[in-house]
């Protein structure tokens, strides 16, 4: 055999050798993937759930927030809620945001022992339903569902009247 003979053989063995199957470009492809689903922070969103009237460009759960507190707020103020209380108390309720932006009561996350939580919650799966559908929350440009935690205070109506 000549030089050139072995050369283009080495070339052709070293090309067969490095050159990867549609099945090893699968697996590399998987395992890639897989690397950058791990390092993603999913306790996080890029952009908070938005009201019609919120300012997109703006990135701060502020607007939100407030627009949330508020429709809770209106909700809850229809007719008299029966608790007894001696002085201020609050309670914490779960409220989710699904990708298609709707938002629904789950549960009553916390409240103060003198609140009745099984009336409170029956209470508030009543009152907290019907919202406007918003834009959801986003990570990496994708809808996704979020959860928060809403706090709620109650004043006793004497103190309102002073």
């Amino acid at each position: 055999m000549n030089k050139g003979s072995v050369v283009i053989i080495m070339l052709l063995v070293a090309l067969c050798f490095s050159c990867l199957s549609d099945q090893q470009k699968k697996v590399q492809a998987d395992e890639q993937a897989i690397k950058k689903l791990e390092q993603l922070d999913m306790t996080s969103i890029d952009r908070y759930p938005l009201f019609d009237n919120c300012d997109e460009m703006l990135t701060t759960a502020d607007c939100f927030y407030e627009q949330l507190h508020a429709l809770v707020q209106q909700k809850l103020s229809n007719g008299e809620i029966l608790i007894h209380l001696a002085r201020k108390d609050s309670m914490y309720l779960s409220i989710t945001v699904s990708k298609e932006g709707r938002i629904t009561y789950d549960s009553l996350y916390k409240s103060a022992p003198r609140i009745d939580k099984d009336y409170m919650h029956e209470l508030l799966q009543k009152r907290l339903n019907n919202f406007p559908v918003i834009k959801s929350a986003q990570k990496k440009s994708i809808p996704v569902a979020t959860t928060y935690r809403l706090p709620i205070v109650f004043n006793p109506v004497d103190s309102l009247e002073h």
